[in-house]
This record gives structure tokens, C-alpha cells and sequence, in this order.
């Protein structure tokens, strides 16, 4: 008897890798690429009502959750923590801070 869940050939076995990775990658773009996105939206509206070294402060940890997400997906998919790639964990810092500080 064989096991509904082992893949028959080497190709299938690739194949449903990549399903897999794929669907870690949005599960932890959702998870904590939301957060980062969330703390970027309420820096960007409140940032009247709270100290200036708040503000700085969120701003900060908008970056580190961007750019840990980053790096997560990148190294579930194989890359290399280091690659230029992680730039784009910065995104909600770039788009929050345009609003910020200008």
C-alpha cells in the first residue's frame, strides 16, 4: 500500500514544493506584512495626536516588521536572507515616511 500523500514521481514532488512554498509565502505576507502595513497606516494618520519620539519610534518597528517578513519569505523560497529582494520589505517604511517627515 502507498500513501495518498507521497508524490508518485520527482516532478510531482517538485511541483507540490512549490505549492507549498508558495502558500507559506502569502500565509506570512498576510500575517505579518499586515502588520507592517497596519503600523505604517496609523503612523501616517496619527501621527498628531502623539509624541514626536512616538512616532519615530513606530515608524522604526513599521521597517523591522517589513523588512522580517522580507527575509522569512526569502528564505522559505530559498534565497538568501541578504538578497536585494529585502528591499521590498521597506516599502511601508518609504510610503509612511514620505507622509511623516515631509
Amino acid at each position: 500500500m502507498t500513501d495518498e500523500m507521497t508524490p508518485r514521481s520527482a516532478a510531482e514532488g517538485r511541483s507540490l514544493d512549490r505549492v507549498q512554498r508558495v502558500l507559506v509565502s502569502l500565509l506570512i505576507t498576510v500575517v505579518v506584512g499586515i502588520h507592517a502595513a497596519s503600523l505604517a497606516v496609523y503612523v501616517t494618520f496619527n501621527r498628531a495626536e502623539m509624541a514626536r519620539s512616538d512616532v519615530i519610534g513606530l515608524w522604526a518597528m513599521t521597517g523591522l516588521t517589513g523588512l522580517a517578513s522580507a527575509v522569512m519569505i526569502l528564505m522559505i523560497n530559498r534565497r538568501k536572507p541578504y538578497n536585494p529582494l529585502v528591499l521590498l520589505g521597506l516599502l511601508p517604511l518609504a510610503a509612511s515616511g514620505l507622509s511623516i517627515f515631509l
